[in-house]
């Protein structure tokens, strides 16, 4: 039996189509990483499944209203999750999480209540946030 050790970036990550492709990445004997990708790991659920639970709760309870949703159920902490749900189904709870991990924030008012406005802002929030974490 081999030694099996993959190299993780960025772009490898952001090129994976689901939480169990991102899974699959990291189950390799030996990770090497650049920071980006080490601080996306560090800053994964492993438990994305109970999180996807919770946050699919939340956005169905949440429909048709006109006000934020509650996101207190989940942690802000796991930005990589909240960047992998808007990246691939966004909604009003994953802006949320993001507009609450980086409070006080100012939203530029010209995208302020647009969704695919805010979706981007937001990706690149946590993009940035990991390029420059240590």
């Amino acid at each position: 039996m081999g030694f099996h050790k993959r190299f993780i970036t960025k772009d490898l990550i952001l090129s994976q189509k689901s939480f169990e492709d991102i899974e699959e990445l990291f189950s390799a004997d030996a990770l090497i990483f650049d920071t980006w990708s080490s601080n996306f790991f560090q800053r994964f659920d492993e438990k994305y499944k109970e999180y996807q639970d919770k946050r699919n709760l939340i956005n169905e309870e949440h429909k048709l209203k006109s006000s934020w949703p509650d996101v207190s159920d989940l942690n802000g902490h796991y930005l990589s999750n909240i960047l992998i749900n808007l990246k691939l189904d966004p909604n009003w709870v994953d802006v949320q999480l993001c507009i609450e991990s980086f409070r006080p924030i100012d939203i530029p008012q010209s995208i302020s209540g647009k969704f695919d406005l805010m979706c981007n802002f937001c990706i690149q929030l946590i993009e940035n946030k990991l390029e420059n974490e240590l």
